[in-house]
């Protein structure tokens, strides 16, 4: 049991993403073949970063960047998309033996290519 319970404000302020999560890659026939992405509708909370934040932070982030909260876990390298927007998930804190939710910085980019 976690010290503090933050499930109803995460759901409260959460919202539809899509995540491009990547199934496990298999050898076929001595040959290895990476696994396949599919999308699947997932909810967080994303916000921004005050630019505040952004100043103090020296360039380690910028202002395409955000801030994910989520009751599930993501990968480092995950893709997520938002209104048009596109993340790819960074930095992880898991915060679950205080708060029951993780905590990610996602990277702002422009395609996945």
């Amino acid at each position: 049991m976690s010290m503090y319970n933050f499930v109803r404000l995460i759901n409260k302020y959460s919202g539809p993403i899509t995540a491009y999560e990547k199934s496990e890659g298999a050898w076929i026939n001595g040959k290895w073949v990476e696994g396949k992405e599919s999308p699947v509708i997932r909810s967080v909370a994303i916000i921004p970063f005050d630019m505040k934040t952004i100043a103090q932070l020296g360039g380690l982030i910028t202002n395409g960047d955000a801030q994910i909260y989520s009751l599930k876990t993501f990968q480092h390298g995950d893709k997520i998309e938002r209104n048009g927007h596109k993340y790819l998930v960074d930095t992880s804190g898991n915060f679950t033996p205080f708060g029951d939710f993780y905590r990610y910085i996602a990277k702002g980019v422009s395609s996945f290519d």
